[in-house]
């Protein structure tokens, strides 16, 4: 079964709320992780379809708004697919190295494409010095479990980092790549995600 993914590219308009002068040093929020939109129920869609969307990006990376920019678009669907942009999570606005709200409009792209689902646990950190330590305890063969429960700053804490069942294409691209090459029982390096660090473990699964 086919799930909807996006890609998406930054449009500027002229009404835009972005705060930015020659002089500053300016860097965009990245998609860092999202999840499924609902089904597109426009009998012309053909695997691609395209809309405008106006967000509000904390300093957090979090949205707090979002705008389905439509005039002749599905109500419904507009409504549902919003619910789950408020999910998804950006790397903050930078501006002169501190973060800031952002807000802007992006032309989304919607692609539909297999799947890739694997069983997942992390261990989220807060800088990448506890990161690497979290890391090479991992390498000297301590549990993950553990590792996870007293250092992670995920939800996913409470069950000793376990996400369980994800599709990997709801990463960025970059997380994506590493999650791809992991076979299962083996971790990867410390990943930046956004102003974090994670370090993933494929898990074993049942067959």
């Amino acid at each position: 079964m086919k799930k909807i993914y996006l890609l998406f590219c930054l449009v500027v308009f002229s009404d835009c709320s972005i705060f930015q002068r020659e002089e500053t040093s300016f860097i965009q929020p990245k998609l860092l992780k999202q999840t499924a939109l609902p089904p597109i129920r426009q009998l012309n869609f053909n695997d691609r379809y395209e809309f405008y969307c106006e967000l509000v990006i904390n300093e957090n990376g979090d949205v707090e708004k979002a705008k389905i920019l439509r005039d002749d678009g599905d109500a419904l669907w507009d409504s549902l697919a919003t619910i789950s942009i408020l999910t998804w999570k950006f790397s903050p606005a930078i501006m002169n190295g501190q973060p800031f709200k952002f807000t802007t409009r992006r032309k989304f792209i919607v692609m539909c494409e297999k799947p890739t689902i694997i069983s997942l646990a992390e261990i989220q950190l807060n800088n990448i010095s506890t990161a690497d330590s979290v890391y090479k305890a991992l390498i000297d063969g301590s549990d993950f479990s553990e590792l996870a429960l007293k250092y992670s700053i995920s939800t996913s804490r409470d069950k000793k980092g376990i996400i369980g069942s994800t599709d990997i294409k709801h990463y960025s691209k970059d997380i994506s790549n590493y999650l791809t090459k992991l076979h299962e029982g083996e971790f990867t390096v410390p990943i930046k995600y956004g102003e974090y660090f994670i370090i993933f473990k494929r898990l074993i699964e049942n067959k």
